[in-house]
């Protein structure tokens, strides 16, 4: 990285995780606001996840095949910065889905591309486990700082503040990847190595692929229920806004520590697949735990959770996808990833919000059902990519 380069990076994670740690907690209460009941709200939430599901490997493939990945960013970060001022124009529930539509057809992608590009900018794949991890963790302590402030900022002003807070996160974000210096055209990757010797490597099937791409994101899909209804599930038990931020936040201290310490922990194919089966287990405690309608003590130790539900999925689906697939589709890898989570999540987010009326903190069951099939199939890679391979004779 040049000097340039790591700043520019870790203002950009920053800007794009702030907004999202104000999307996530309080974007459901303004659709409450708006007389959304829990059904209406779990179709709002899933619209976009589905939009995405085009959007995102779409987008990334574009940008892989025309070698614009700072270019593609930048047209998406500008458009989600317009998309969102609308939603000070739109009432009632078409037209909010109508603009949330919109915005997410352009926001979708982001993640994706910012990761691919962070990948790009640092070159090599040893570079990457050391140092991804460290400016990725600056987006988490941003989410976190967002998510307490939106926080104190709705004792003392109504919900429309929220769409307020989130339009100036999105200009932010837009500048943010205008900062962003272009990465260099040639890679300097060497080909991925075999976990160790003697063991199965490159050419990857197509299955094992599709099992690398869809059991990480499973895992990741399954905190459907607690992005979308645990704000309005812990307001009605009578925790304060300022206290509901607080238990956002405070999953940000785990998952900040998983990301400073990752890298240097895990390191290979082996140390990627690692991550992902402690991520998974992580993810079914967690969920289980939710589901028993834990105390406040408990719910902040199930929220510290967090770091390894997510972030040890995420690195680990990061650093997978970039031992497994050749450098030129780097942006597709993690573009599909997107998209598989944003199915599996549109379907967990639409059903959690047909069930809670009715099942209460019990639909976190289907979330742990859902975290098991994917390090099911997380494992399954672990197997195939472990193997002996038979000696030449």
């Amino acid at each position: 990285m040049t000097r340039r380069s790591g700043p520019a990076l870790t203002v950009l994670y920053a800007a794009l995780f702030f907004e999202l740690g104000i999307n996530l907690p309080f974007f459901p209460l303004w659709l409450r606001s708006q007389a959304l009941d829990d059904a209406a709200i779990g179709v709002v939430l899933a619209v976009p996840l589905v939009l995405r599901i085009i959007a995102n490997p779409a987008v990334a493939a574009l940008a892989d095949r025309t070698g614009r990945l700072r270019e593609t960013l930048i047209v998406c970060a500008v458009a989600v910065s317009i998309g969102t001022a609308l939603f000070g124009l739109a009432s009632g529930f078409a037209a909010i889905v109508a603009v949330v539509a919109v915005v997410a057809l352009a926001q979708g992608p982001l993640i994706a591309l910012t990761d691919a590009l962070t990948l790009r900018i640092l070159r090599d794949r040893a570079t990457a486990e050391r140092d991804y991890g460290r400016i990725r963790l600056w987006g988490s302590l941003a989410f976190a700082t967002a998510n307490l402030g939106a926080g104190w900022v709705l004792t003392v002003l109504a919900p429309w503040s929220i769409i307020a807070l989130l339009s100036a996160a999105a200009a932010a974000t837009a500048v943010a990847a205008l900062l962003v210096p272009t990465p260099p055209a040639g890679l300097a990757q060497a080909p991925a190595p075999s976990p160790r010797p003697g063991l199965a490597a490159a050419p990857v099937g197509l299955a094992v692929l599709a099992a690398a791409v869809t059991g990480p994101a499973l895992i990741q899909a399954s905190h459907a229920a607690v992005y979308a209804f645990s704000t309005l599930h812990w307001q009605s038990q009578g925790l304060s806004s300022p206290v509901v931020g607080a238990l956002w936040a405070t999953g940000i201290i785990g998952e900040v520590t998983v990301f400073a310490i990752a890298g240097r922990l895990a390191v290979g194919e082996r140390g990627a697949l690692a991550l992902l089966v402690v991520g998974g287990l992580a993810a079914i405690a967690r969920w289980l735990g939710m589901a028993s309608d834990p105390s406040l003590p408990l719910l902040v130790a199930l929220q510290l959770g967090h770091g390894l539900s997510f972030g040890a999925t995420h690195l680990g689906s990061v650093f997978l996808l970039m031992r497994l697939v050749d450098d030129r589709l780097s942006a597709q890898a993690q573009g599909w990833l997107a998209a598989v989570w944003a199915l599996a999540m549109a379907l967990l987010t639409n059903l959690a919000g047909q069930l809670s009326a009715t099942w209460g903190q019990a639909i976190y069951l289907p979330m742990a059902a859902t975290a098991a099939i994917g390090l099911a199939l997380v494992a399954g890679v672990m197997m195939v990519r472990m193997r002996p391979v038979a000696a030449p004779v």
